[in-house]
């Protein structure tokens, strides 16, 4: 598989996963507190802060894996913007790392969210790179 095709694989995986948080903007609290509990986390608070917290940050993360696989369609012409992501994404990990740690959410959730971040990150700036060598 060359790299471009590695890379537009990266990115629509990425983008496939975020989309995936849509489900959360509709999502009955019911259900959200059930999958709280079910990660160990015990009851899940109330308040509107919170479920505002939640349902636009899931439609934030929905549509930045929209904006993921729109980056797909043309590699050459969106360098500079999947450039961008890829360090966003190495951005992402040390501070999620922070949130996650100094948020009380299970150890393997913080290595989860941290590694995924770093990963797809060094994924997208290295293929990012080999491409440009080759083109």
């Amino acid at each position: 598989m060359d790299r471009k095709r590695l890379l537009t694989w990266l990115l629509r995986l990425a983008g496939m996963i975020e989309v995936l948080a849509f489900f959360a903007v509709v999502m009955p609290r019911t259900w959200m507190e059930a999958a709280h509990a079910w990660l160990g986390l015990g009851a899940m608070p109330s308040g509107a802060v919170l479920m505002f917290m939640i349902r636009q940050a899931s439609y934030s993360y929905g549509m930045h894996g929209i904006s993921l696989w729109l980056l797909t369609l043309d590699l050459d012409r969106y360098r500079l913007l999947i450039m961008f992501n890829g360090i966003a994404f190495l951005l992402a990990a040390p501070v999620f790392f922070l949130i996650d740690y100094t948020s009380g959410v299970p150890f393997w959730w913080t290595l989860s969210d941290t590694s995924s971040c770093l990963f797809f990150g060094l994924g997208i700036l290295w293929l990012l790179k080999r491409t440009g060598e080759r083109g």
